[in-house]
């Protein structure tokens, strides 16, 4: 059965022994960590803080899917895109001492007045080639977030050619894919030999702009994408990303958590081959 967690970008305000205890009484199977100078972990914590942190979490059941490092490497200075590698290496070691599989990338958002062209997407794979032979060093792997400039699938796909690397996968988040107006079967196709977890978020279109909502109320073919992750007979982690650090408008995690948990195992249960 595939693992299901949630991002602690839901609980900005929880501690780090907190989260653990909800993730465990509430019954999911891990935490994706959000690293980052807001985050819950970072590569200058303690290392004892580092040790308690993956004791905890075996003791609770939990494994850690990834660490969110908000690195990018579309700067058109070169000592810019170096130090997000340097930032990059210095993740993966962390992600490797918390007993992580993944460290979690943004590709960046594009310098004013600059277009998508093999200029970009060679210094973007120059970057993640080096990225990845580090986290490869540690025994992790480097999990590329479409976001920004590269939300569609189709600017995506240059970089995995390029980078062709057992150590540099991709994440497929429904909800970002969606709100960028992209077929859910066209993002599946792109990256369906290169997943490293999926994330799953909801929202609805309201004229011009996307509104995040509660898991299986909003636009986001849910039940259609996990079929086709069944389908391929996907076993990885399923994340649900609940931003409530950037919309605290939305439930709080105490309420989101719990109804977006049923709601992936209702999905997944659903979306299993009648033979399973």
């Amino acid at each position: 059965m595939n693992p299901i967690t949630f991002s602690t970008l839901a609980c900005p305000s929880w501690g780090v022994e907190t989260i653990i205890a909800k993730a465990a009484e509430f019954g999911y199977d891990g935490i994706e960590w959000r690293g980052g100078p807001q985050g819950h972990v970072r590569p200058d914590m303690p290392t004892s803080r580092k040790s308690f942190l993956r004791q905890q979490c075996l003791d609770a059941g939990l494994i850690s899917t990834a660490v969110t490092a908000y690195t990018g490497f579309v700067s058109n200075s070169a000592k810019e895109r170096q130090a997000n590698v340097d930032e990059l290496r210095h993740y993966s070691e962390l992600a490797a001492e918390l007993g992580a599989d993944y460290v979690r990338t943004f590709l960046g958002e594009l310098p004013e007045g600059t277009e998508l062209d093999p200029s970009i997407y060679g210094r973007v794979s120059d970057c993640l080639h080096i990225a990845a032979d580090d986290a490869l060093s540690f025994g992790v792997k480097i999990a590329v977030e479409p976001h920004d400039d590269f939300v569609r699938s189709s600017s995506v796909v240059p970089i995995l050619s390029r980078v062709q690397h057992s150590a540099l996968g991709v994440i497929w988040d429904l909800g970002n894919a969606s709100s960028a107006g992209e077929d859910l079967k066209e993002g599946f196709a792109a990256f369906k030999d290169r997943l490293a977890y999926v994330q799953v978020k909801d929202g609805k279109r309201q004229g011009n702009e996307w509104q995040l909502c509660p898991l299986g109320e909003g636009n986001v073919l849910l039940r259609r994408a996990f079929e086709l992750l069944m389908t391929k007979g996907y076993a990885g982690t399923l994340s649900v990303e609940w931003e409530y650090a950037w919309h605290p408008e939305l439930d709080p995690p105490e309420i989101a958590l719990p109804a977006a948990l049923r709601t992936v195992q209702e999905l997944l249960a659903a979306a299993q081959p009648e033979s399973a």
